[in-house]
Formats: C-alpha cells, sequence, structure tokens
C-alpha cells in the first residue's frame, strides 16, 4: 500500500462512512495545514541543529521540553474544554473563551513564577542555559492567553484555526533563517524568536475571534465549573500523556550529556513527522463528536476508519523513513548526528503507536471520555519510568526509546479496548440531531 494513495483513500471512506458533509475536505486541509506547520518547524531545527552542534541543541531540546511542561500545567486541560464547550454550546460562545482565558491567567501566572524561580536548577547553575529557561518560561503567559483565542476558533471556524496555528512556526522560520544568515543565531536569540513570534500568533488569534464573534466578551462565573470540570478531567489525562511524550527527554536532561540528547531529540523529531497528517483526522472528529447528541452506528463506523487509517498513514511513512536513516540523518543534520540512526529505528514502531493514540484519544474526547485517556496514559507514563530507570543504568540514551515505543503501545491498546465499547444508537434520529446543531464552520 502506497503513502500516496492510502491518505486520499482513508480520507474519502471516512467521510462517507461518517455521512458528515465537507469532512474529507476539512481533513484534507488541516492536515496540508499541519504539514506545513510542521516543515516549517522542522526546517527551522535543522537550521538550529547544522548551527548550534549537538551540545547547544540539546540544551535547547531540554529547556523546550520543560518549557511544554509549564505551559501543560498552566493551561489545565482549558484548550480542550474550551473547544468541547463551544462546539457544545455556541450561544455561550464568548463567554466561554473569557472565562477559560481568566482562568488560565490565573494558573499560568503560579507556573510562570516558579518556572522562572527553578530555572537555575534545571540549567546546572550555567548561566547561558539559565538566561533560556526564564526566555521561554517568561513567554508561557503568552500562550495561555493565546490558547484561549486559538483552540476557540477549533470549534468555530477550522479554517482560521488552521492559519492561526501555521502563523507561529511561519515567521519563526523566517526569523530564524535572517538570524543565520547574519551569522546571529545562538540559544538565547532562537528562544527570544520563539516568545516574538508568539507574541505575533497571538494578535491574529484575538482578531479571527473577533471576526467569527468569539471575541471580546464578559467572564461568567456560572461557566466555571463545567470548564473546570472538563478540564480537570483532562489534565488528568494530559499529563500522564505529556510525560510519555517528555519524560524521556526530561530525564535525560538531567542524566546523560547535552550531546546525546541533542541526537536523541533529532531522532525524536524525525519519528514525529506522520503526526502533522494523521492528527488532522483527530483535529476534525473531536469537535464534531463533542456537537453530537447522540452517537449513531456512522458514528461507530468514522471511528474504526479513523482508527485503521492513522495507523497505515504513520506507518506508510516511517517504514520507508526509517529504511533509509542510516545516510538521511548525517546527510540533513550533519555527521555528529549519524547516533541518532539506531534510536529512530527503536522509536519508528512507538510513533506508529503514538499517531494512532492521538487520534484515538480525540475521538475518547468527543465522546466525553477524557477520564479514560486519563487511565490509559496514567498506565503507560508508570511503565514510562519504571523502564527507564531499569534501562538508563545498562543502555544509555536507548532506555528511552525502548521506554518511549513500549508506553505508546500500552496506552494506544488500552483507548482502544475501551473505544470499542463505547454504546452507540442505530442510524436514523442521531444525523438528524446532528444536522440540526450548529457545529462549526467548515
Amino acid at each position: 500500500m502506497s503513502g500516496a494513495h492510502t491518505a486520499p483513500s482513508r480520507i474519502q471512506l471516512l467521510a462517507t462512512s461518517v455521512r458528515w458533509p465537507g469532512v474529507g475536505r476539512s481533513i484534507a486541509r488541516t492536515a496540508a495545514f499541519n504539514v506545513a506547520a510542521t516543515a516549517t518547524a522542522g526546517l527551522g531545527g535543522i537550521i538550529l541543529a547544522r548551527t548550534l552542534g549537538p551540545t547547544v541543541r540539546g540544551e535547547y531540546a531540554a529547556i523546550m521540553a520543560w518549557f511544554g511542561v509549564a505551559v501543560m500545567i498552566g493551561e489545565m486541560g482549558q484548550p480542550a474544554a474550551l473547544c468541547f464547550h463551544v462546539a457544545r454550546d455556541p450561544l455561550r460562545a464568548r463567554q466561554y473563551v473569557a472565562t477559560s482565558r481568566a482562568m488560565m491567567l490565573t494558573t499560568g501566572t503560579i507556573v510562570l513564577v516558579c518556572g522562572v524561580l527553578l530555572a537555575p536548577l534545571l540549567a546546572h547553575g550555567v548561566a547561558a542555559v539559565s538566561l533560556g529557561y526564564r526566555i521561554a518560561f517568561g513567554s508561557s503567559i503568552v500562550a495561555f492567553v493565546g490558547a484561549s483565542y486559538t483552540f476557540s476558533l477549533q470549534a468555530r471556524d477550522l479554517r482560521k484555526w488552521n492559519v492561526v496555528r501555521v502563523t507561529q512556526p511561519v515567521l519563526s522560520l523566517i526569523f530564524v533563517g535572517v538570524l543565520w544568515r547574519l551569522k546571529l543565531l545562538s540559544l538565547d536569540r532562537a528562544l527570544v524568536v520563539l516568545s516574538a513570534t508568539m507574541v505575533l500568533q497571538l494578535g491574529w488569534a484575538y482578531i479571527s475571534c473577533r471576526r467569527t464573534s468569539l471575541a471580546p466578551g464578559h467572564v461568567d462565573a456560572t461557566l466555571i465549573r463545567p470548564l473546570a470540570a472538563y478540564g480537570a478531567a483532562q489534565i488528568v489525562a494530559q499529563t500522564p500523556a505529556a510525560l510519555n511524550a517528555q519524560l524521556d527527554q526530561l530525564v535525560l536532561s538531567q542524566t546523560v550529556p547535552a550531546a546525546d540528547l541533542g541526537r536523541y531529540a533529532i531522532a525524536v523529531s524525525l519519528t514525529l513527522l506522520p503526526i502533522p497528517v494523521v492528527s488532522a483526522i483527530g483535529n476534525v472528529a473531536f469537535p464534531r463528536l463533542a456537537a453530537q447528541d447522540r452517537p449513531t452506528a456512522a458514528t461507530h463506523r468514522m471511528q474504526r476508519m479513523a482508527v485503521l487509517g492513522s495507523a497505515g498513514i504513520a506507518a506508510a511513512m516511517l517504514v520507508p523513513l526509517a529504511a533509509g536513516a542510516y545516510w538521511i540523518v548525517p546527510l540533513v543534520f550533519g555527521a555528529g548526528y549519524r547516533g541518532a540512526v539506531p534510536l529512530l529505528w527503536i522509536l519508528s514502531p512507538g510513533a506508529v503507536f503514538l499517531a494512532c493514540g492521538q487520534v484515538t484519544g480525540d475521538l475518547l474526547r468527543g465522546r466525553n471520555r477524557p477520564i479514560t485517556v486519563a487511565w490509559a496514559q496514567g498506565l503507560a507514563a508508570i511503565l514510562t519510568v519504571v523502564l527507564l530507570f531499569a534501562l538508563l543504568p545498562v543502555l544509555g540514551v536507548a532506555a528511552a526509546a525502548i521506554a518511549s515505543t513500549v508506553a505508546y503501545g500500552v496506552a494506544l491498546a488500552m483507548m482502544l479496548r475501551c473505544l470499542s465499547r463505547l454504546p452507540v444508537e442505530a442510524d436514523g434520529g442521531g444525523d438528524a440531531a446532528q444536522a440540526s446543531r450548529p457545529a462549526g464552520k467548515l
């Protein structure tokens, strides 16, 4: 089965099976934007890797890993909660956006202060790296405000949501490229670019929300409880999921030389290449499932095709990459990254599990089952910790690759089991109810 023909056929069959008008086009369009965002971010990553070298690239990977944890904690699951409730209750969308933004500003400020104070400890006392942590943590408040506008757009207007998401990596690539050409690119300047482009993305997200009647709005105290309830369930699921995605690099940032982490980060980034294409399925399905009153047999068919399509697309992309990695990695990133090749081979099966698991998780969240995702990811996170600390002294950085692959496989198996057991109704009333609900502009 060739990758060039797999994706369109899966998307067309998915659209036909679920009987949602335009869903195939929405998935294809979202996948295109995902690919564009990842490609631009990847080009920027190549420039950073070749310019900074494995050691500084490892320091950058460590900073971004901890920055991701800070953003996840500060957001408290609100991006998913906001998308769900704006799709479910569009008449109060403005109030949901304003209330969620206020909630994230409160929790995000606490996280920001803690991150800045912990910067010297995470940097092992290295002044330049400590400054990098402070720059990254300082920009987290922009991420919290931006999330309230960006993820409400996912439920209201996928076109605008896609454009907003791609602005930051595109602008980042432009600025990084300019600094590289001027021979001014360094760790702290790369992080300043991250902060500046996030501010620009925030501005565009706000403008887009005003054009789609999502802003301005007023805080409604009665909405705090439903947002917090869904957000709490999401953060319970998101925390172990983030640990599965980041724990390897977090641990390596404190236990192995920065150059080893730099090579590992390159291997991880390459195995994540299918995610932009595959995640488009979940990006589109999540708000549509949330807007449904009653899941039907068509919903079940859509879920099955989404899972099979995500696994097939990921495998079709990763098998050729793994086969040619011995030549591709040194050619693209430089000879200093040849050690990333065996790590990429170990991570490739796990990347298929991860891609399919992300789509499965979105399906469960759309069916209002974030706690199910939490249980699966929680068990996988425990397994990650056990394998990491058991294998790290023996296998070194390869232990992280093994632990990640096993954990992703366990999480996927548990989520698939739960998804297959969710109830559905016979076709008929469900589709009519769906047609009468404003699920968002596509």
